[in-house]
């Protein structure tokens, strides 16, 4: 077993040595392997604005807008019937004032947000927008204060009819970085209950529609980029009580 002493140096400090049981010669413990290992920075939890993120790099580096392929050209507003057009800057300040009944919600990529959206409208309105999500993580270089480096993306319902059949369609639509670097997002639909979440629901995981594209419930359907639930099954999708539909929204 080894002991350990104390001895003194001409500096008055006190440095340890351990005493083996066999040699006794005296070893500085400062020169002995210490009993840990240091982990990679990689591995570490990381932290952003107060969020912990597992799993990513700590050198994973968000690209500047100015290096993607992002459009800055104007837009028309996402929220049906709203004829203002935008640009990717203002769209979210735009959004707060003039549309403030619309939940605007900030989250980070794989956190879940949900809504529930009346899904009784007519096959000529326009499309309706129910959430602006201001998605963290993935630029630096747009925006200020609270909605600085957040990506917007607009939560979109509508519906068309295919062969006398009316069918509901759910999208979201966002700024497009092109190709494979378009958004990439899940969705599920259905009825919530306070014993489990969407007990009975539907899902898409696709890619977004972009914001200079046609906000159209039939060529979303026909291009794939969103879900498409047929009307004579939305009733066993619905709150049976306050008839809504409650829509999960998550980022990859």
């Amino acid at each position: 077993m080894s002991q350990f002493q104390i001895h003194s140096n001409d500096s008055d400090s006190e440095i340890l040595r351990e005493v083996g049981d066999d040699d006794g010669d005296d070893e500085l413990l400062v020169d002995t392997k210490p009993p840990f290992g240091l982990l990679e920075a990689d591995t570490l939890l990381l932290a952003v604005d107060g969020h912990c993120q597992l799993g990513g790099p700590a050198t994973t580096r968000v690209p500047h807008l100015d290096e993607t392929g992002i459009s800055r050209l104007p837009f028309k507003c996402p929220v049906g019937g709203c004829q203002e057009r935008c640009c990717l800057f203002m769209l979210a300040t735009h959004v707060s004032y003039d549309h403030s009944a619309l939940p605007v919600e900030s989250l980070w990529p794989n956190e879940t947000r949900s809504v529930q959206l009346d899904p009784a409208m007519a096959i000529d309105e326009p499309p309706r927008c129910h959430m602006l999500c201001l998605l963290s993580g993935r630029i630096r270089g747009l925006g200020d204060g609270k909605q600085r480096d957040k990506l917007p993306f607009a939560l979109i319902s509508s519906k068309y009819s295919l062969h006398g059949a009316e069918r509901l369609v759910l999208w979201v639509t966002g700024p497009d970085a092109g190709g494979e670097q378009r958004q990439r997002y899940s969705m599920e639909a259905g009825r919530n209950e306070s014993s489990r979440l969407l007990p009975y629901a539907v899902a898409f995981s696709g890619q977004i529609v972009p914001l200079h594209a046609n906000q159209d419930a039939e060529e979303v359907h026909r291009s794939g980029a969103g879900l498409v639930i047929p009307v004579q099954q939305l009733e066993r999708l619905l709150n049976g009580r306050t008839k809504l539909l409650e829509v999960c929204v998550h980022f990859h």
